[in-house]
């Protein structure tokens, strides 16, 4: 039972990211600083925590490059929460499981299955039902820069179901969360929009809960619980994320729920509890630090994301 609040708890807790982002945005925080304090955070804390130091070899490379492609993921997530509706965006985050099956059947020679199909064509339905939402006033380019996110952290989701070979979780982990640094401290630097700098207590406290609160912590709550709960179980509890993510929006900021929205979300969530069929059960972590096993992974929340 304490496997399940501790996934409980992680799904929460990482649900507010959206929140704590428009925060930010609102006291005038640029979306490239948002986003490089919530990897920054994590990066920094890990480091202090490693036993010992990673191989810098080709594969710990290639998730260094796989945490930079989910940062790109991450700002234009952060960049939309500016240009389309909230919901809109927390909603078409949450397809991307549907981008983790068919690229991994695509790319990482993944079996698609029936269930995984049925999984798919659902969350393809809510990103129907979200854009139908939007009345098609946002531009195509806005459109697709919000998918950018969800179809980024597929890849980091397929990556990391893949089996270990020179480095743990761990090592993995830290691989991604310091390709999702050296990508946005230039892109920072570079940026038209000043770095921003908290001026305020408020301020602080807000970027302190984006990188512990909606990234670290979590991180390691679900890793535990999901050792101490079993795999259908945790993949129902995280999939609970999505309504976190809207409830928090609508409760603190306002935001409205429409039909529309609540039709999405029970799609995804039906997605999400979908059992994938014939498909072996070893446990993995991505690089959130989530132990996940490799069909769970392709259905619940991950962020890697959320933190890769």
């Amino acid at each position: 039972m304490m496997g399940i609040w501790m996934v409980l708890a992680a799904a929460f807790g990482f649900s507010s990211n959206p929140l704590l982002a428009q925060l930010l945005l609102s006291q005038g925080f640029s979306a490239d600083s948002i986003t490089l304090y919530r990897f920054a955070i994590p990066t920094l804390l890990m480091l202090l925590l490693m036993k010992k130091r990673p191989v810098f070899d080709g594969e710990f490379l290639r998730f260094a490059a796989v945490g930079g492609l989910s940062a790109i993921g991450m700002l234009a997530f952060m960049t939309s929460l500016t240009k389309l509706e909230p919901n809109t965006v927390i909603l078409t985050y949450y397809a991307y499981p549907m981008f983790a099956i068919l690229l991994g059947w695509l790319c990482f020679n993944k079996t698609m299955s029936r269930n995984r199909m049925i999984a798919a064509m659902l969350i393809a339905i809510a990103v129907g039902v979200m854009q139908d939402a939007q009345g098609f006033n946002a531009s195509w380019l806005d459109l697709l820069v919000c998918l950018a996110a969800p179809a980024s952290f597929a890849v980091v989701i397929n990556m990391f179901s893949l089996p270990e070979k020179n480095h743990d979780a761990a090592a993995r982990m830290f691989a991604a969360l310091l390709g999702n640094v050296v990508v946005l401290v230039p892109i920072t630097l570079f940026s038209q929009q000043a770095f921003s700098l908290p001026s305020t207590l408020e301020q602080l406290g807000l970027v302190l809960a984006l990188g512990v609160l909606s990234a670290a912590l979590p991180q390691y709550l679900f890793s535990r619980g999901a050792q101490l709960a079993d795999m259908e179980k945790t993949t129902m509890v995280s999939s609970c994320e999505v309504v976190f993510a809207l409830g928090l929006g609508w409760f603190f900021l306002g935001d409205a729920l429409r039909m529309n929205d609540l039709m999405a979300t029970t799609l995804i969530l039906l997605a999400g509890l979908i059992r994938y069929e014939g498909i072996p059960v070893p446990m993995d972590s991505d690089s959130d630090g989530r132990a996940k096993e490799t069909s769970s992974a392709l259905v619940s929340h991950s962020t890697e994301n959320h933190s890769a």
